[in-house]
């Protein structure tokens, strides 16, 4: 596993905290989504913006804003314009993520967590499964996993993976549809030398999905609102899409001296459209407006069309082996990485200029298109989704942003004694990022910034007590430019900080069952927030740095293997505590708990696996924005509790023969609600109600 630092570590010998979700557990509790994936992991948590997908993940305080494939760098997930198209996790094998920061290998940082997506790969053997999923709201998903050897002794492999779904949501009215496809293909081109390229290809749809909440959280009189979960305010029209093609290479090479040297590239091209239409308080020239009345009356149809494109390529080199150095074997690794991404958002225009929707032009005009208050609906209660659709088009003017991130780095893992290893490793980073607006007469202007030479130190140590046992610490600086800007236009400073961690990992039962116990600090200063009304010269949001800064606090323990030959366990606790002066909000909870098993029965009922498990959060703390209506424009901002929540799950998987077996999978077990997001723009999100999926797989 090289996720951490590079080397070729196992689990125990990383000074890091690492969860690996294999793709039993992926099977075990039928994870379609790196959200629904990561909601099982160890201190990570969501918070969901919008309806239509906007996700944060946070671990230890900190936005997780790394994400991988195959170790080379993607898009977030949290990109409102969708330049990562939603991950489908029937084209990976395993999620590695590495909570602390990993600027080792990245550069760029944070002190929470990076994720790495592992892809599935050809093997020597000829093998495929085909399955059929079909559950509640509609839900029908078949996917099909081929392995070919191209040649008899499997030294030229293929692999094709893939996937569709089509279903209804618990949401009125709202559907979705994702397509997922890999062509995977490697060749042996001598005994030390693999050669491996692929395509992977994602697409999602969704339809009557919101831009932003999902129900209103308070009427217009203040008093809190107690809608359906099925409740959807959302235009018939409304709906998202994201897209993206990528193509991969990768040579790796083993030499006589046990040295390995690796190269991997791979290049990206992917779309987002946003065009929603949502009933929900907006702000529009710092008057709010929308609010629901108990009436019926109050709704207002908020409005957005946004298209962006982007092309990301990235790059990776790297060489690690042994050496010897007074008597004694140590590792050595060297490499260097980076990526560009050239990203274009557009801007749109209607009838004479202007975008219209059911003869109202809108307010902003030539930007995206967006309406905020100038679309009523005459009765929320009755009203069915039907509004008028967009009459707009693309129009000349545009803007481009262009982002480099090139660095190189060098590792050791010196053997200081034989219990004892010391890894030491640094990177140089550069940073460049440029933006180039361009007008509908097709003037540009240019705003840009960089950061050269920035060092990024990482320092582990690994101490075996015994052959089960180990205690460790590790070192790293956080380094992160940001893209916001003040009110002068200006960006702000990159962020900067540091991730400590130290602890105690364990192998049990002869390595089947591994255990951990750490305690971990996060610092990060500069982070952006928003500079109340206040915009830039472009009428975009304005921020300011947190000159104060964020730092966060606590402890994990995790154990994770196999207790017994039929038994397999997964649990995990985090405790977090999290000192941001500059805000009363508090976005993850305290205490954080995953649960999981899974046991096959013994005697008759030997071909029978049952499991369960459960997620545990405690309370949070949210700063609604604007707040609770008072009247007369007035709001309450009190910080507001959002309560925690207790959902369990459960699954069976019955082999009826060698070659078939069928699943039963129910997430949210006892039917809880509860909140994904709860205050921003005066709306809430909730989660997802009981689902029940029935599974049949043939394998070959």
């Amino acid at each position: 596993m090289r996720s951490a630092t590079g080397l070729d570590l196992s689990i125990r010998e990383t000074p890091q905290s690492v969860t690996v979700i294999t793709r039993q557990q992926l099977d075990d509790q039928n994870i379609q989504t790196a959200d629904q994936a990561l909601a099982t992991t160890a201190g990570v948590t969501s918070v969901q913006t919008d309806v239509g997908g906007r996700t944060s993940y946070r671990a230890r305080g900190f936005d997780i804003t790394n994400y991988k494939v195959d170790g080379l760098s993607i898009a977030g997930t949290a990109d409102f314009s969708g330049q990562s198209a939603g991950i489908n996790m029937d084209l990976y094998d395993s999620i590695e993520v590495v909570r602390g920061a990993n600027g080792l290998l990245g550069g760029l940082g944070d002190p929470s967590a990076t994720v790495n997506l592992v892809r599935k790969r050809p093997g020597k053997l000829q093998a495929g499964s085909v399955g059929l999923r079909l559950g509640s709201w509609n839900s029908k998903r078949l996917d099909a996993d081929l392995n070919q050897p191209i040649t008899a002794d499997g030294s030229v492999r293929a692999r094709l993976v893939l996937s569709g779904e089509d279903s209804d949501t618990f949401r009125d009215r709202e559907q979705q549809r994702n397509t997922g496809a890999l062509a995977s293909f490697e060749a042996d081109l001598s005994s030390r030398t693999t050669l491996g390229f692929g395509l992977q290809y994602e697409k999602n749809r969704n339809t009557g999905t919101s831009w932003g909440a999902n129900v209103p959280l308070w009427f217009a009189d203040g008093t809190r609102t107690n809608f359906s979960r099925s409740t959807n305010p959302a235009a018939n029209w409304s709906y998202t899409q994201r897209e993206a093609t990528t193509w991969f290479a990768s040579l790796d090479h083993r030499f006589d001296n046990r040295w390995k040297a690796s190269a991997s590239f791979s290049h990206t091209n992917s779309e987002a459209i946003n065009n929603f239409g949502v009933a929900k308080a907006n702000t529009e020239s710092g008057r709010w407006g929308g609010f629901w009345n108990q009436n019926g009356t109050g709704a207002v149809l908020n409005a957005i069309h946004a298209e962006s494109e982007a092309e990301r390529n990235n790059f990776s080199l790297s060489a690690s082996g042994p050496f010897e150095l007074l008597g004694r074997e140590h590792e050595l690794m060297v490499g260097a990485n980076g990526y560009r991404i050239e990203d274009t958002s557009y801007t749109f225009s209607g009838v004479n200029g202007n975008c219209n929707i059911g003869g109202v032009t809108s307010f902003q005009a030539g930007r995206s298109c967006q309406y905020r208050l100038g679309l009523p609906i005459a009765n929320w209660q009755t009203w069915d989704g039907s509004y008028a659709g967009y009459n707009t088009y693309r129009n000349n003017a545009r803007t481009i942003t262009t982002t480099d991130n090139y660095g190189a780095f060098l590792a050791g893992r010196f053997n200081l004694a034989d219990p004892l290893k010391l890894i030491l490793g640094s990177r140089v980073s550069s940073y460049k990022t440029y933006t180039d607006t361009y007008s509908l007469a097709n003037a540009r202007s240019r705003g840009d910034t960089s950061k050269h030479d920035v060092v990024t130190p990482y320092a582990g140590l690994v101490y075996d007590l015994n052959d089960s046992y180990s205690v460790y610490a590790s070192y790293t600086d956080v380094f992160n430019p940001q893209t916001a800007k003040d009110v002068q236009g200006n960006f702000l400073k990159p962020i900067t900080g540091a991730s400590y961690e130290t602890g105690v990992k364990g192998e049990l039962l002869n390595g089947a069952l591994n255990g951990s116990l750490a305690w971990f600090t996060g610092v990060q200063n500069n982070v952006a927030q928003t500079d109340g009304a206040n915009t830039t010269p472009d009428g975009a949001q304005a921020y300011l740095a947190n000159g104060s800064g964020v730092r966060s606090k606590g402890f994990e323990l995790e154990l994770s293997g196999r207790i017994a030959p039929d038994w397999n366990v997964y649990a995990a606790y985090t405790n977090l505590s999290v000192d941001n002066r500059s805000s009363q909000e508090r976005a993850d909870p305290r205490h954080l708990l995953r649960l999981q098993t899974t046991y096959r029965l013994s005697g008759a009922l030997n071909r029978l696996t049952v499991g369960g498990g459960a997620s545990v959060q405690s309370h949070t703390v949210s700063v609604p924005f604007p707040g609770r209506p008072l009247g007369g424009g007035r709001f309450d901002a009190s910080p507001t509790d959002v309560s925690g929540y207790l959902l369990f799950n459960a699954m069976a998987r019955y082999q009826i023969n060698d070659n078939l077996v069928a699943t039963l999978n129910i997430s949210n077990l006892f039917d809880k609600t509860y909140y994904r997001q709860s205050g921003f723009y005066g709306g809430l999100i909730y989660g997802e109600p009981r689902r029940i999926t029935l599974g049949l797989r043939a394998s070959f």
